[in-house]
């Protein structure tokens, strides 16, 4: 198996998500940060750290949608499954974040499309490929090419309660897009 990394990178300010939830990072280089070092080591002044410098850090302020994530069944409803306790992101099987992928290209549906199943039939057809449990759906929404800007928050298209059903029916447990 070949594993692809679809992570991107925090990054201060990102025009990424509604201006509350953007990251903010504090950058304190190795000199900045003596103060806070020496804090945990008691009597140890700054000539006893090498070259008098300490580690740098980041302070970050994000939320759990910033950047690549995973969005638990929590994150939309407290219940799933006729009313239990909805999965944090600790409870989600690890295995199901990892397999065979297949990507979908929906780039040409406009902004707001709601993706129907007859959509993913079609799309699944032109690539001649059937879906099997626990594959990973990868949907290309053409969001992406707006990334880093605020056009990235109201472009590409979403996937319509049948069509989550259906790819439910159809043994996927993760679905990941662009947008």
């Amino acid at each position: 198996m070949r594993f692809i990394d679809l992570s991107i990178t925090i990054e201060n300010d990102l025009a990424s998500d509604p201006k509350e939830m953007i990251p903010q990072i504090m950058y304190m280089d190795h000199e900045q940060s003596v103060p806070d070092m020496l804090r945990f080591f008691g009597t140890a002044q700054s000539k006893d750290l090498p070259d008098g410098l300490a580690w740098a850090i980041e302070k970050i302020e994000l939320t759990t949608h910033t950047g690549t994530n995973l969005d638990a069944p929590y994150h939309y409803h407290p219940t799933m499954d006729k009313g239990k306790p909805a999965w944090t992101i600790d409870e989600i099987p690890l295995d199901w974040c990892y397999g065979d992928g297949v990507v979908l290209d929906f780039s040409d549906k406009p902004a707001g499309t709601k993706l129907t199943v007859k959509d993913f039939e079609e799309a699944l057809s032109r690539i001649d490929y059937e879906l099997k449990e626990k594959d990973i759906v990868l949907i290309r929404t053409g969001a992406d090419q707006y990334w880093e800007t605020p056009k990235y928050l109201i472009s590409g298209c979403g996937v319509g309660r049948e069509a989550t059903l259906w790819l439910l029916e159809q043994g996927i447990r993760v679905v990941g897009t662009d947008a």
